[in-house]
């Protein structure tokens, strides 16, 4: 029963800490992007990118 348990709580932290490192890596309102994600990736989810030879915002 106490190794179920130890597990359940040891695969919650690897998830826990897998999401941690996911949300820092992505780009803040405002920063420079590119629609394919070539710049990185925005937090909100969406670059708005007018004009596809020129990088947009994430917004």
């Amino acid at each position: 029963m106490m190794q179920k348990i130890f597990v359940f709580f040891f695969l919650a932290l690897v998830a826990l800490s897998m999401v941690a490192v996911n949300v820092s890596a992505c780009l803040t309102k405002g920063a420079s992007c590119k629609g394919d994600g070539s710049m990185g990736n925005c937090c909100s989810g969406f670059c708005w990118q007018a004009n596809p030879s020129s990088p947009g915002s994430c917004t």
